[in-house]
């Protein structure tokens, strides 16, 4: 092979690098950082984590990896793991599935600008929260071997970083006056 027929293959072999280090950058943010591509999969994730109690389920679905190296700042002092084993307490014996999101809606600029204030005066750091949304959803329950159906819930979800959150701290629900 020629000097020019090298100089051709070259650009090509830049490319391919480059995509497969763009194509692992994107594969690392979706899989091995906290949070949901979408709004309906950190609603789905959520009932997950609570009917399986799976504690690294429901910190990285409700919680940003800054949130959860800054959640015992409170004055509470109460750690991330408490908190999660009282959300489990409510939920005592209650299994979800099959969620189904009925509407979206996202809210003004003016609720994620007070998520992040309220979140800096609580935990003492800014979460960077750049969008609430309201959603609507059924979700099956089965407590007790007794399957129904939640009729129409409303929570809330968050965008930090690229990612969605579910919004389960209930200090902060109480603040944005949500819940």
């Amino acid at each position: 092979m020629n000097n020019r027929g090298k100089v051709k293959i070259l650009p090509i072999i830049i490319l391919v690098i480059i995509l497969l280090l763009l194509g692992g950058l994107a594969a690392f943010f979706i899989f091995l950082t906290p949070g949901h591509i979408s709004r309906d999969k950190a609603v789905a994730a959520y009932y997950t984590a609570i009917s399986s109690e799976d504690k690294d389920l429901y910190r990285n679905t409700c919680y940003t990896k800054k949130w959860q190296d800054n959640y015992d700042n409170t004055e509470a002092k109460i750690g991330m793991d408490a908190a999660i084993d009282v959300a489990y307490e409510f939920q005592s014996g209650a299994t979800y599935g099959d969620v189904e999101v009925t509407a979206l809606e996202k809210l003004d600029k003016e609720y994620a600008d007070k998520m992040n204030e309220t979140v800096k005066s609580i935990y003492g750091f800014d979460p960077g929260v750049k969008a609430i949304s309201k959603v609507n959803f059924t979700v099956k329950i089965n407590f007790e071997g007794e399957k129904e159906d939640s009729g129409t819930l409303t929570r809330y979800v968050y965008k930090s970083g690229g990612k969605w959150y579910f919004l389960a701290e209930p200090d902060v629900i109480v603040l944005l006056d949500l819940g």
